[in-house]
């Protein structure tokens, strides 16, 4: 009985399954045709004379329409049209055909020459016409990033070289992000290879006079399932002999083109608990002297 059951249902599958054309492709319906950005955000720094914002139709037939563009007032708009950039379509109002479907919102970026910070604008999409939609990506945010920070010589791709006690001469890369509030403070991602986490970039603090950089220990340095707790630490001096305690810090310096020599012993200590009583070891442990500078 249980294998005449099993016959009939598999006939009546295979009945199903010739009865519709696996060759048949969805067709899109041009009554769910949008307008939407290309992109939800976009950066673009001060020195740049031209950013094109691309809106898009996706239309199957290619649908003729238009819609608006102006400043979202809901967002956080710190750039000044006519100081930091200027519009240079000659209305905001946007015309799609069906050999046009994609159209360009193009600002003229300005440098002020001093440095003020980075500011911000977000566009926002409305009044399409007819019946067509608005996508998903109906605002974009730009940032015109400001080209005059002081630290921008030790800023972005840099590459770590130095002796490791775990790997020996190891050749690593790192990330230095500027910090949005404080122009003396820069994020450091991947200071310690094997032993940092994308997540949790550790800062540090450089001097008026741009000749050496501070990172305190004890900054969490990377996460994991397996431990609570990986700090930044470090030894005092070449030869390791003391620990830098809490409130201490790494000490590099900054030589005129940018390359920093990290003068003390650091690394990623694990620990088995939360309140750093009971030491797992160390995920990584480089020799005072390793060198850091802008990635070729």
């Amino acid at each position: 009985m249980k294998a005449i059951k099993y016959i009939l249902a598999l006939i009546a599958g295979i009945y199903i399954f010739q009865s519709c054309d696996i060759n048949e492709q969805p067709v899109f319906d041009d009554k769910d045709a949008f307008i939407s950005f290309r992109n939800a955000t976009l950066s673009i720094g001060e020195e740049k004379e031209i950013l094109e914002i691309p809106v898009l139709l996706t239309s199957w037939a290619g649908l003729n329409g238009t819609v608006e563009f102006d400043l979202d007032t809901a967002a956080s708009n710190t750039a000044v049209e006519g100081e930091n950039y200027s519009i240079l379509n000659d209305s905001r109002t946007l015309t799609f055909t069906h050999d046009s479907p994609t159209q360009i919102i193009r600002l003229e970026i300005k440098d002020n020459e001093t440095f003020d910070g980075d500011v911000k604008l977000t566009f926002v999409l409305k009044s399409p016409s007819g019946s067509l939609n608005l996508g998903f990506e109906k605002t974009c945010a730009i940032t015109i990033t400001d080209n005059e920070h002081p630290l921008l010589f030790i800023l972005g791709a840099m590459q770590g070289f130095g002796e490791s006690y775990f790997d020996g001469e190891t050749t690593w890369n790192l990330t230095f992000a500027k910090d949005d509030a404080d122009v003396s403070k820069i994020w450091i991602s991947n200071l310690v290879p094997e032993g940092s986490s994308a997540s949790t970039p550790v800062y540090g603090v450089v001097n008026e006079e741009k000749t050496e950089i501070r990172i305190p220990v004890n900054q969490i340095v990377a996460v994991s399932s397996s431990y609570p707790l990986i700090r930044l630490e470090g030894f005092y001096g070449p030869d390791g002999a003391e620990g830098i305690p809490d409130g201490g810090y790494i000490t590099g310096e900054i030589a005129e083109d940018g390359t920093i020599t990290l003068l003390d012993e650091f690394g990623s200590h694990v620990w088995s608990d939360a309140n750093a009583t009971s030491s797992a070891g160390w995920y990584n442990i480089f020799v005072a002297g390793a060198t850091i500078k802008r990635a070729e």
